[in-house]
């Protein structure tokens, strides 16, 4: 494996089965427990120093402790996102959370499944089926100007668990309002995602 193709291996934090899965080339993957946060700030703070804004640190240590905690509320276990060198750069800027999805007597999961295929589009990822996938878009204000978040979301059930759990990656593409749905750009994203979800494998000891 070069070293532009990391490598993301579960270690089943929030209580799942070890995986492993391909990431973009030049991407980095991370859990979202408080030493990643420590990590992710102390990296952050000395980025901001080389560049001269070191009085930027207290806010960004704040947007990033936040962020995580929203993530860990949502029973995320997973985060990834383009590092410096990743030519995915060129695309734009993109994130990929994983997160643990359990069924509930109210929300079953075939019945989300069900429901991205009749309402969103859904199809499932190559032949075995074992993992199901769909996008959406959704309006947003970045830093004052509007835009659109462009999700793709992909589902793959937990083995022994009676499709009861799940885990969902979503990938996440913020956009101009302009851009249509079928751009080349967003068709290039979601080939790209397509391409490392399917290397998602259980790891079995």
């Amino acid at each position: 494996m070069s070293d532009l193709r990391a490598e993301l291996v579960g270690a089943g934090g929030v209580a799942i089965p070890r995986y492993r899965m391909l990431l973009p080339p030049g991407w980095q993957g991370y859990d979202v427990d408080m030493e990643t946060e420590r990590e992710l700030v102390a990296a952050a703070r000395e980025r901001l120093a080389g560049a001269g804004r070191p009085d930027l640190a207290g806010r960004l240590g704040v947007q990033v402790g936040d962020a995580l905690r929203s993530l860990r509320s949502q029973n995320a276990f997973a985060y990834a996102f383009a590092g410096e060198s990743s030519p995915t750069w060129a695309l734009g800027a993109a994130s990929l959370v994983g997160i643990k999805r359990v069924a509930s007597p109210e929300v079953p999961l075939d019945a989300i499944v069900e429901d991205a295929i009749r309402n969103r589009g859904a199809a499932a990822l190559g032949d075995d089926h074992r993992i199901v996938r769909w996008t959406e878009s959704s309006p947003v204000v970045l830093d004052g100007v509007r835009a659109v978040s462009f999700l793709v979301h992909y589902l793959i059930a937990i083995p022994g668990s009676r499709r009861t759990q799940a885990v969902q990656w979503t990938a996440t593409v913020a956009h101009a309002e302009d851009l249509a749905e079928d751009d080349p750009v967003l068709q290039a994203w979601t080939a790209l995602f397509d391409h490392h979800i399917a290397t998602f494998t259980w790891s079995v000891r």
